[in-house]
C-alpha cells in the first residue's frame, strides 16, 4: 500500500521503513470540506460570501509574497508551515463560497419561499438517481400503495398553466402572495435562476436538488437523466438536508425527454443483472445486485437490518473495494496481452467511468471512482501513486464540484474509512503479523483493515445514531473472503447479460455461494447478544466517541490493558449469553403479543416473523420503546399503527423512525391534536416513511399476523374526547388467537361499535382483550366483563395522576373471571399460546422474581 509499507510476506513479517505521510494536500482538502460543510449547514449571507471570495482571491497572493520574503532566510520548515496555512485559508474560503453560492436557490430564493408556503406548482425535473421504494401509501397528496422517493434536480418551476407542461396556480392565496413577493428578492437570492411571468404567475429556471415522494406507478422505472413534468406540492426540507424542497406528487409524471444513451445502457445492464439473480433464492437474490452495482431494490428488509447490526452495510454501498477488485482483475487480464502500460491505464480509466455510471454516482462511488482515475493517470504517466495525496485531491475536487457532499454521511464514512486504512492499518497489520504464524498473515491484513476503518468511522456512526457495533471487525474479517468472488462474478454477469442470459445466470448461480456465506455471517453477527451498543447520537455522541477512542487506544497499547479488556469483554459476553438469558427468560418462547412497559401509555408488539414486528402505538417514552424492541429482537417494523395522536401513544415513535426499517405508519382520519400531527408528519417525512390514513375496513397482513381496523364506524365529534373516541380499534390474529385492540376508545365509540355489530362480526370470540384507555372507568360492558375475553391486558403507568386502572374496571374483569395483567405492577407482559389454543399471560416481573 503506498505510504504504508509492504505487507508481511509469506515467510514472515517484514516491516520496512515507511516514508512519512504526505499531508501537503490533506490540510487544504480538510479546509475545503469544512468550509463547504459550514456553508451548507448554516447558509452564509451575501456579505459572508463576498468576504470569502475576497479572502480566497487574496490568500494565494499574500502567501506568495510571504514565501518570497522568506526565501532568503533559513528554515524550510517555517516556509512549509506558511504554505500549509495559506492553503488552509484559501481552501476554507473556497469551500464557503462555492457551497454558499450554490445553495442560494434552495435557501432564500423563490423555491424556498414557495416551499415555506407549501404551494402547489408545476415543475420540470431531471431524475438524478434510481427511485427508491419506501413502503405503503402517503397521507395527503401522494396516496396509494407502493410509493417511491425520487432524487431529482428541479430545472423549471411555474405557477401558471402555460409553462413546464401543464401548470396549476398556487394552491392558495397565501402561496400566490409569496410567489409575487419573491420577484423582488429572486434576482439577488436565486443565483443563476432565470425568471419570467406567464398568465398571472411566475416561471423560473433553476438547478436545485429536490426529493420527490410519489406513487410507484409511472415513477419506479425512471432512469437517471430522464426529464419529466409534474404538478407537486412543495414542502420545506429539514435544516441541513441537501435538497431545496420536498415535492409531494399524486399521479404519474409527464415525459419531457428520455434518458441519455449511456443511462439507458446502464439501466439495461442493471435489469439484466436482476434477471440473472432470479436463479437464486431469497435473500441471496436481493443481495447479489447490491454487492455488484449497489442495487438494493430487492434486498430483504430483515437482511438489511442484519447487515446494519453486523457493520456490513458498506458492502452494498459500492465503493473503493469494488473499484480495486474490478480494475485489479482487468489489469491482471491485460498483462497477459501485448497492450502497453498507457493503453492498460486507458482501459482501466474507461472501466472505472463505466462502472460509476452503472453503480450510480453516490458519494462513496464518486470518491472511489475519482481516486481510481487518479491512480490510472499515475500508472499511465509512469508515476508512483500515493494514496493519501490522491484521497486529499479527490476530497477537494469533489466537494468543490458537488458541495452537497460536504454534509453527506456516506461521503464522510467513505473518506474516513479510506484514511483509516491508509494511515492506521499498515502499522497495526505489521504488529499483528509479528504475533501470528506465517500462514495466518492474511488474517493480520483483514483484521487491521477492518479495525482501522471501523475506528475512523466511529464518530460519524455515533453522530447519525448507528450505535457502536461490537461485532463489526470479526464480521468484516469473516466476510472479506467472499467479497472478491461476488464482485468478479457479478461483473461477468453484467458483461455477458446482454449477449447470453444463460451465461449470466450461471455466473449469478456461482456467485450465490459466497452470497450465502455473507448472509450467514450477517445473521450470525446480528444475533450475537449485545452486538450493538446503544450510543448517544448527534454532535454530543460524536464528541463522546471521539474522546473515548484515544482512551481506548491508550489502554489497548499496553499488554496489561489488552488482557483486562479481553477478560472484561469475555465476561460480559458470557453474562449476556448465559446468565441473563437464564435469569430473565425474556421474551418467552413462542410469544405472540407483548405489551411493553412504557409508563402511562400504550405500546404493543405483534410477532410477525424473525426480527419483524407490528407495532400498535409507540408510548410516550422513546427510550422505553427502544429497550422493549431491543429485548424482543425486533429489527424491522413493516407496519406501525397509531390508534390516535395523544402523546402517550405517539411520542415514543421518534426512537423508531430513522433508526429501524419501517414500512408504513397507519393513522386515523382525525388529525388532532394538531401539534402532534405536525410533529408526526415532519418525523415521518424526514425518515422517508409514508403515513397512510385508514379507517374501518382497512387491513394489513405481515407474515403470520393480520390486523383489521373495525372502528370508528363513523367519525365522532363533540364527545368528551374526540381523539380518544376516534381511536382506531382493530382486531389482530396471530398464532390462532384473536386479539381486540381497543386503543383509548371511551363510551361513545364503544357504544358505536357494539350497536353496529362491528366487534361481533370481526371477532366472534375474543382471546385477548387490550382494555381500552388504560383501564379507565369509561367502559361498556360488552367490551369488558361481557366481552367473553379469555385474558386481558392493561397498559398503564405506575402512580399515574388519572387513577388508572379504575377499581370498577378491575372489579368487572374479576367478576367475569377474566385473568388480566397490568404493566404498572407486572411490567412488560407477553401473550403465548398454551396447549389447545388457550392464551396465557407471561409477566416479566414475575419471571425476574422467580
Amino acid at each position: 500500500m503506498p505510504g504504508g509499507g509492504p505487507a508481511a510476506s509469506g515467510d514472515g513479517p517484514v516491516e520496512a521503513e515507511r516514508p512519512p505521510l504526505d499531508l501537503r494536500l490533506a490540510v487544504p482538502a480538510v479546509a475545503v470540506w469544512g468550509g463547504a460543510a459550514l456553508a451548507g449547514r448554516w447558509g452564509p449571507s451575501a456579505a459572508v460570501l463576498i468576504a470569502a471570495a475576497v479572502v480566497g482571491g487574496i490568500a494565494p497572493l499574500v502567501g506568495g509574497a510571504l514565501l518570497v520574503a522568506e526565501r532568503g532566510r533559513s528554515g524550510a520548515g517555517r516556509r512549509a508551515w506558511l504554505a500549509v496555512a495559506v492553503a488552509a485559508v484559501a481552501g476554507l474560503a473556497a469551500g464557503v463560497f462555492v457551497a454558499g453560492a450554490g445553495g442560494q436557490d434552495g435557501r432564500s430564493g423563490m423555491l424556498a419561499q414557495l416551499a415555506a408556503a407549501r404551494a402547489t406548482v408545476g415543475v420540470e425535473l431531471v431524475v438524478t438517481d434510481d427511485p427508491r421504494p419506501i413502503g405503503g401509501g402517503l397521507a395527503g397528496p401522494a396516496g396509494g400503495p407502493g410509493n417511491v422517493a425520487v432524487p431529482a434536480r428541479l430545472v423549471e418551476l411555474a405557477t401558471s398553466q402555460r409553462a413546464a407542461g401543464t401548470r396549476v396556480a398556487a394552491s392558495s392565496a397565501a402561496p400566490a402572495r409569496a410567489t409575487a413577493g419573491a420577484t423582488a428578492n429572486t434576482a439577488a437570492n436565486a443565483a443563476g435562476a432565470a425568471i419570467g411571468t406567464a398568465s398571472g404567475g411566475l416561471v423560473a429556471r433553476l438547478d436545485v436538488p429536490v426529493l420527490v415522494l410519489a406513487p410507484g406507478d409511472g415513477w419506479s422505472g425512471l432512469l437517471p437523466s430522464t426529464r419529466v413534468a409534474v404538478d407537486a406540492r412543495l414542502e420545506p426540507p429539514r435544516p441541513g438536508d441537501q435538497v431545496g424542497a420536498v415535492l409531494f406528487v399524486r399521479g404519474p409524471p409527464r415525459p419531457v425527454a428520455g434518458p441519455v444513451w449511456y443511462q439507458r445502457a446502464a439501466g439495461r445492464l442493471r435489469a439484466d443483472l436482476r434477471a440473472a439473480a432470479g436463479v437464486l433464492p431469497q435473500p441471496a437474490r436481493g443481495l447479489f445486485p447490491g454487492l455488484v452495482d449497489g442495487d438494493v431494490s430487492g434486498l430483504d428488509p430483515g437482511l438489511r437490518a442484519d447487515f446494519r447490526a453486523a457493520g456490513l452495510t458498506h458492502l452494498t454501498a459500492v465503493s473503493g473495494g469494488n473499484v480495486v477488485i474490478l480494475t485489479g482483475a482487468l489489469l491482471a487480464a491485460l498483462r497477459r496481452t501485448r497492450i502497453g502500460v498507457r493503453s492498460r491505464a486507458l482501459w482501466a480509466a474507461a472501466t472505472i467511468v463505466g462502472f460509476v455510471v452503472i453503480a450510480r454516482p453516490s458519494a462513496s462511488v464518486l470518491r472511489a471512482g475519482a481516486m481510481g482515475l487518479l491512480a490510472a493517470v499515475a500508472t499511465g504517466t509512469g508515476r508512483r501513486a500515493s494514496v493519501l495525496p490522491a484521497l486529499s485531491a479527490t476530497v477537494a475536487v469533489l466537494v468543490l464540484a458537488y458541495p452537497r457532499l460536504a454534509l453527506s454521511a456516506g461521503f464522510a464514512l467513505s473518506v474516513l474509512a479510506t484514511a483509516g486504512i491508509v494511515i492506521v492499518a499498515p502499522g497495526w497489520r505489521d504488529r499483528l503479523a509479528r504475533r501470528l504464524p506465517p500462514r495466518l498473515h492474511w488474517l493480520a491484513d483483514g483484521a487491521a483493515v477492518a479495525a482501522a476503518a471501523q475506528l475512523a468511522c466511529t464518530p460519524v456512526i455515533a453522530w447519525i445514531g448507528g450505535g457502536v457495533s461490537l461485532v463489526a471487525i470479526p464480521a468484516n474479517v469473516a466476510a472479506a473472503v467472499a467479497v472478491a468472488p461476488v464482485t468478479v462474478l457479478g461483473v461477468v454477469a453484467l458483461a455477458v447479460g446482454p449477449v447470453s442470459g444463460g451465461l449470466a445466470r450461471l455466473a449469478a448461480w456461482l456467485a450465490g455461494w459466497p452470497c450465502r456465506w455473507l448472509v450467514l455471517v450477517a445473521r450470525t453477527a446480528a444475533d450475537v447478544p449485545g452486538a450493538t451498543v446503544r450510543w448517544p447520537g448527534g454532535p454530543l455522541g460524536a464528541l463522546a466517541a471521539l474522546a473515548a477512542l484515544p482512551a481506548a487506544l491508550a489502554t489497548l497499547r499496553r499488554p496489561r490493558g489488552r488482557r483486562v479488556c479481553a477478560a472484561a469483554a469475555a465476561g460480559l459476553l458470557l453474562a449476556r449469553c448465559v446468565l441473563v438469558g437464564r435469569l430473565a427468560g425474556w421474551p418467552p418462547p413462542g410469544w405472540l403479543l407483548v405489551a411493553c412497559d412504557v409508563g402511562q401509555g400504550d405500546a404493543l408488539v405483534l410477532a410477525a416473523g424473525p426480527g419483524a414486528g407490528v407495532l400498535i402505538d409507540a408510548g410516550p417514552d422513546p427510550g422505553a420503546l427502544t429497550a422493549c424492541l431491543d429485548d424482543l429482537g425486533i429489527r424491522r417494523l413493516p407496519v406501525v399503527l397509531l390508534t390516535h395522536l395523544h402523546a402517550d401513544h405517539v411520542d415514543g415513535l421518534s426512537s423508531v423512525l430513522g433508526h429501524l426499517p419501517v414500512g408504513e405508519v397507519l393513522v386515523g382520519p382525525l388529525h388532532e391534536p394538531a401539534d402532534r400531527w405536525a410533529a408526526l408528519r415532519a418525523e415521518a417525512e424526514a425518515a422517508g416513511v409514508p403515513l397512510v390514513e385508514v379507517g374501518a375496513g382497512a387491513s394489513r397482513a405481515v407474515g403470520p399476523v393480520t390486523v383489521q381496523v373495525i372502528g370508528p364506524v363513523r367519525p365522532l365529534r363533540g364527545t368528551d374526547s374526540d381523539p380518544n373516541n376516534n381511536s382506531l380499534v382493530a382486531v389482530a390474529r396471530a398464532g390462532g388467537l384473536t386479539i381486540l385492540l381497543a386503543g383509548d376508545a371511551e363510551h361513545a365509540e364503544q357504544r358505536q361499535l357494539l350497536t353496529a355489530g362491528a366487534v361481533a362480526a370481526a371477532a366472534p370470540r375474543i382471546d385477548v382483550l387490550k382494555v381500552a384507555h388504560h383501564g379507565s372507568a369509561s367502559q361498556e360492558a360488552g367490551l369488558l366483563g361481557a366481552s367473553g375475553a379469555r385474558t386481558a391486558l392493561i397498559s398503564v403507568g405506575a402512580g399515574n395522576q388519572y387513577g388508572h386502572p379504575a377499581p370498577v374496571t378491575l372489579a368487572a374483569l374479576t367478576a367475569a373471571g377474566i385473568p388480566y395483567a397490568r404493566t404498572d405492577t407486572d411490567g412488560a407482559t407477553a401473550v403465548v399460546a398454551a396447549p389447545a389454543g388457550v392464551p396465557a399471560l407471561v409477566a416479566r416481573r414475575q419471571h425476574r422474581d422467580a
